[in-house]
C-alpha cells in the first residue's frame, strides 16, 4: 500500500515540474533567443544614434527592429526612453507623452515581469500628463494673433514717441517753450507705454516661438521616424451621375 501511494505523488510531481518550466519560458526565450541578424543591426544603429542625439533617426531603427522582431522588449524599452527625453526637451508635449506611454503599455505584454500595478500608475500619469499638455498646446496655439496685436500697437506707439520726441524746432511753427514741453513730454509718455506693452508682447512671443519649435520637432520626427507619412494614390472612380469611369486622387 505505501509503494503505489509513493509512487503514485512521484509521478505527480513530476508530471508538474516540466508543465511549470515551459510554463516560465516563454518569455525568458524571447530575450535569449538568437536574434534576426537585421533585427540585432538595426538595434545597434538604433543605440549609436541615441548616443549622437539623432533620436528621430534611432526611433526608426527601433522600429525595424520591433517589426523583425516583435517579441523583442529591449527596442520599445529603448524607445520609450528615447520619447522620455524627446518630452523632457520640448515640455509640454503631447504626442511624445502619450507615444511614451504606449510603449511602456506594450512593453508590459511584452516583458511581465515587476509590479504590474506599479508600471499601470505609471502610464496612468503619463497619459494624464499628455492630456494636460495638449491642452497647453491648443492655448499657446491660438496666442500668436494676441502677439501680432500686442506688438503692432506697442512698436506703434512707441515709435510715435520717438518721433514726436526727436522733432526739432521749425522756425515757421514759432513754438513757444510751453509747447515744446509739452511735446516732449507726451514723446516721453508714448515711448513709456510702447515699452510698457512689449513686455507682454514679448511674452507671449517667447510661449508662441517656443510652441513653434515643438510643433517644427514634431512634425520632422514623425517624418524621420516613418509616422503620418502622406500618401498618394490613383484608383478608378464610377461616376453616378451619366456614364463612364474617372481617376480619384487620394492623398
Amino acid at each position: 500500500m505505501v509503494r503505489p501511494l509513493y509512487c503514485v505523488v512521484l509521478g505527480l510531481a513530476l508530471a508538474t515540474t516540466p508543465t511549470r518550466a515551459v510554463a516560465a519560458s516563454p518569455a525568458a526565450e524571447s530575450e535569449t533567443a538568437p536574434r534576426n541578424p537585421a533585427a540585432q543591426a538595426a538595434y545597434d544603429r538604433a543605440t549609436a544614434l541615441v548616443r549622437d542625439g539623432e533620436y528621430s533617426e534611432a526611433v526608426a531603427e527601433f522600429d525595424v527592429a520591433s517589426d523583425l522582431e516583435p517579441r523583442w522588449a529591449e527596442p520599445v524599452r529603448a524607445r520609450a526612453e528615447v520619447f522620455a527625453t524627446l518630452a523632457d526637451m520640448h515640455k509640454p508635449s503631447e504626442a511624445f507623452l502619450a507615444q511614451r506611454a504606449d510603449d511602456l503599455q506594450r512593453l508590459m505584454v511584452l516583458d511581465p515581469g515587476g509590479d504590474a500595478g506599479a508600471r499601470q500608475n505609471q502610464i496612468d500619469t503619463l497619459r494624464q500628463d499628455s492630456r494636460e499638455a495638449q491642452e497647453i498646446e491648443q492655448r499657446r496655439r491660438k496666442l500668436t494673433t494676441p502677439t501680432f496685436i500686442f506688438g503692432s500697437v506697442a512698436a506703434s506707439i512707441l515709435l510715435a514717441g520717438v518721433i514726436l520726441y526727436s522733432m526739432t524746432t521749425r522756425e515757421f511753427l514759432e513754438p513757444t517753450a510751453y509747447r515744446q514741453y509739452r511735446r516732449d513730454r507726451a514723446g516721453i509718455v508714448m515711448m513709456a507705454a510702447g515699452g510698457v506693452l512689449l513686455i507682454p508682447t514679448i511674452t507671449l512671443g517667447v510661449l508662441v516661438g517656443r510652441q513653434a519649435r515643438n510643433d517644427a520637432a514634431t512634425r520632422a520626427f514623425s517624418v524621420h521616424a516613418g509616422r503620418h507619412r502622406p500618401a498618394l494614390s490613383v484608383a478608378p472612380q464610377f461616376l453616378r451621375a451619366g456614364a463612364g469611369i474617372g481617376l480619384h486622387l487620394r492623398f
